[in-house]
C-alpha cells in the first residue's frame, strides 16, 4: 500500500475530517483536534512522509524577534517537530521515516501528537 493510501485509511479510520486531498502530489489536509494538518507522502521515497501544522501565529515586524526566540527554545527541546516562520506564520512540521505498514499508525499518531504538542508549547510561552 502507498504511503498515501496507509495516511487516507488511517484519517478516515478515525472519521477525521479530510478537507482536501490530492492522489498525484500525495496531500491531504484534514482536522485533527480543532487544527488543520497537512500531509504529504514522497512517490519517491515511499517510506517517507511530513505533516505540518501551519498558521497557528502570525508574524510581524513588531514581534519577529520574539517569535524566532521562542521557535529556537521549543527546537531545543522537541525531537520530531520544528517549528519554522515562513512569511508570516509559524509552521510546525515534523518529517517520519516508517519501517514497515506495521509501523505507519504509530508513526503517524506520534507525529499527530508531537505537532499539537508543540504548539501548545509554543503558546504556553508566549504567555
Amino acid at each position: 500500500m502507498t504511503t498515501f493510501a496507509l495516511a487516507k485509511d488511517f484519517i478516515t479510520k478515525r472519521r477525521y475530517q479530510i478537507l482536501d486531498e490530492n492522489a498525484s502530489d500525495g496531500h491531504i489536509a484534514f482536522r485533527f483536534q480543532l487544527n488543520t494538518i497537512q500531509f504529504w507522502g514522497n512517490p519517491e521515497d515511499e517510506h517517507f512522509f511530513f505533516m505540518t501544522l501551519p498558521n497557528f501565529v502570525e508574524v510581524t515586524e513588531t514581534n519577529v524577534g520574539e517569535i524566532k526566540e521562542n521557535c529556537h527554545e521549543i527546537n531545543k527541546q522537541v525531537k520530531l517537530v520544528k517549528l519554522y516562520v515562513m512569511n508570516d506564520v509559524i509552521l510546525a512540521a515534523a518529517e517520519v521515516y516508517y519501517l514497515a505498514e506495521e509501523d505507519f499508525e504509530f508513526q503517524m499518531m506520534n507525529a499527530l501528537r508531537h505537532l499539537v504538542s508543540a504548539k501548545a508549547m509554543y503558546k504556553k510561552l508566549g504567555e
